[in-house]
């Protein structure tokens, strides 16, 4: 993905960050207030580098928070909150 974004990557203190497998990655760059589109939604926040495969992004618990509460419904596989100040609930089907 950092190929495909015309952002400027930032490099920044050096990041311990476990994965699912339990292997340590070390993430030393990240884009500083990068704006992205997810279901017609606009989000902005610090994304870090990481070289983790066929993922774009993956939500870590300091964006989820923002966005707090957040009801997960693994049976259908979907998630959904609340974005800032809005009625309507935004769903992400994976």
């Amino acid at each position: 993905m950092v190929k495909e974004i015309k952002a400027t990557v930032v490099k920044t203190t050096v990041l311990a960050v476990t994965i699912a497998n339990g292997s340590v990655m070390r993430c030393d760059s990240h884009y500083p207030k990068l704006t992205w589109f997810m279901q017609g939604h606009e989000f902005q926040a610090d994304l870090r580098v990481l070289k983790i495969g066929r993922c774009n992004i993956v939500l870590d618990m300091n964006w989820l928070k923002v966005y707090s509460p957040i009801l997960f419904d693994f049976i259908k596989m979907k998630l959904s909150f609340r974005k800032k100040k809005k009625n309507d609930r935004i769903k992400r089907n994976d």
